[in-house]
């Protein structure tokens, strides 16, 4: 079960890096969405002066400004300004059966979901001079295809009243607009909802555009998380573990199941180049990945909590919440590349921009990188834990935290210390709290004694008092006459106290001494005089 989990989160990766990677499927980024609405204002403005100098009133002069105000007034629904743009000359009957705005709008439809005019490819030239595969007097804005066929979008030079020439959509093309119209135009209800809703666009993608795929990815969300309910609900019933993690993933993995059926089953009649444009942003499927791969963290981070803390070990739990940080950053920031990229700009560009930056912070938090080393040390060796005692340095005290940057330690003066991770690993730690058992090692220097016989029956008695008490270990444990000092005699006492419990050291000891002293009175024994050893 544990390697279908592993390999199923592997496959999850992957699937991220394979739908959020992906290259874009049209050449359209909402980046170039952004320039257009530049375009369009620039478009506007030279509309705006040609009224005023006299010249023709809707910028037909060239083929590049005719088709910016043709595509500027059809983007505000204005259709009777972006007829003026059409050639209705000699048209069969079919076409000019319908009005001159509903065509110019048929025609608008198709160019939003066919072909992505590239404005500044085309001529402002007022002869339209670009080298084409056409006749003089036109311009090629693009061709679509149909199943009738290639439709060529033309753009030709046509005489006024005033025996001037202006450029309008070919009438070649106004003719076809019917056919394009039957193959590209929206369905019933996308033709209702742009035709009652306001005409407002966002990024390029209308009003009623949003509202259509907001409401189909809403949809999407109740099913999926319909589905997930009912399939733990199954999986508890059945008692398969499975549900556990559909449960702790339970709304990321919804949200993403939605976004994912939204962007593969969503009706297309009604996508334009800007709804493909935003959509191949991949946004929402970024956020939605990062919000399962960050969910999928916390899962992971769980399990081995749970895991370290049922083999005992509790401090290197410590790791966890560092280390699962680290992976969230490198997601957020993997996300924010793949999203700008989508949009159409360069992550390489701005990587690099960002290098020299990046360099100057390393530099900075090189103190930081390394106590962070040495707190991922401290865990992995573990020499010391959180309420060990032990001696650092010249400091005896108690640890009581192990953070990212230093170790906190109490003294026994109560005072806190604070030493760097990056030092305290280089340092001779001494920990007491390790001991599986503490010495008693009484130091005992006597006067001479008046007979041998007197300095052994007392080293048997102290003996013999080690050995029955309970808290003293059966071996080593050793009462021996160690050598001579100018006037004293210095005896060798070592055994260990099966505690490491300071408090029941302290007693034993103290019991212990009072012991040996009452000895020493039944011997007839007495402690060396500090002047006799000084002398």
């Amino acid at each position: 079960m544990k390697c279908v989990i592993w390999r199923s989160l592997f496959v999850c990766f992957m699937m991220f890096l394979g739908s959020a990677v992906a290259e874009p499927k049209t050449d359209v980024t909402v980046k170039d969405l952004l320039e257009l609405e530049e375009v369009e204002q620039a478009a506007k403005q030279t509309n705006e002066i040609n009224a005023f100098v006299g010249w023709d009133t809707f910028g037909r002069e060239t083929p590049k400004s005719s088709m910016q105000g043709f595509l500027s007034a059809a983007r505000q629904q204005d259709y009777q300004t972006a007829s003026e743009y059409l050639d209705f000359r000699n048209l069969p009957f079919e076409v000019t059966a319908a009005s001159q705005p509903e065509i110019a709008r048929q025609l608008h439809v198709s160019l939003d979901r066919t072909l992505w005019v590239d404005i500044e490819g085309l001529s402002n030239d007022l002869l339209g001079k670009l080298p084409e595969n056409v006749p003089d007097y036109r311009d090629l804005v693009g061709t679509i295809e149909t199943p009738e066929g290639t439709v060529p979008v033309l753009l030709q030079r046509v005489p006024t009243s005033e025996n001037k020439r202006i450029w309008k959509i070919s009438n070649a093309t106004v003719a076809k607009i019917p056919v394009l119209d039957k193959y590209y135009g929206y369905s019933e209800m996308g033709e209702w909802l742009s035709q009652h809703l306001p005409n407002y666009r966002f990024m390029g993608v209308m009003l009623w555009q949003w509202l259509y795929f907001a409401v189909t990815f809403l949809l999407y969300i109740v099913a999926s998380c319909l589905s997930y309910w009912v399939l733990i609900k199954l999986f508890n019933a059945f008692k398969i573990k499975l549900s556990f993690y559909i449960d702790f993933l339970y709304a990321p993995l919804s949200f993403l199941t939605a976004t994912l059926l939204t962007r593969n089953f969503s009706d297309t009649s009604n996508v334009t180049f800007a709804v493909k444009a935003v959509a191949e942003a991949s946004t929402i499927l970024i956020f939605a990945w990062l919000w399962f791969l960050w969910r999928t963290v916390e899962l992971v981070k769980s399990k081995l909590t749970g895991k370290l803390v049922a083999q005992g070990k509790t401090h290197t739990t410590y790791l966890l919440r560092p280390a699962a940080n680290v992976v969230k950053s490198l997601l957020v920031i993997a996300a924010v590349l793949i999203w700008l990229e989508n949009l159409g700009f360069s992550a390489t560009t701005i990587m690099a921009g960002l290098g020299i930056g990046g360099l100057a912070v390393a530099l900075a938090a090189q103190k930081s990188v390394e106590n962070l080393i040495g707190a991922i040390t401290l865990y992995s060796s573990t020499p010391v834990k959180v309420g060990n005692l032990c001696r650092i340095g010249k400091f005896i005290g108690t640890v009581e935290e192990i953070g990212l940057r230093a170790t906190r330690v109490r003294t026994i003066e109560r005072t806190v210390v604070y030493i760097a991770n990056a030092k305290f690993i280089d340092m001779e730690i001494e920990n007491f709290s390790e001991r599986e058992k503490m010495a008693f090692r009484p130091k005992l220097l006597l006067e001479m004694p008046q007979s041998n016989t007197q300095l052994s029956e007392f080293n048997k008695a102290l003996k013999a008092l080690l050995e029955q008490h309970e808290l003293i270990d059966e071996s080593p444990c050793r009462v021996y006459f160690k050598g001579f000092s100018p006037f004293a005699v210095e005896l060798y006492v070592l055994s260990y106290i099966t505690s490491t419990d300071f408090e029941t050291y302290l007693k034993v000891s103290d019991t212990l001494h009072f012991e040996i002293m009452n000895l020493l009175h039944q011997h007839k024994l007495k402690l060396a005089a500090p002047e006799l050893l000084q002398a």
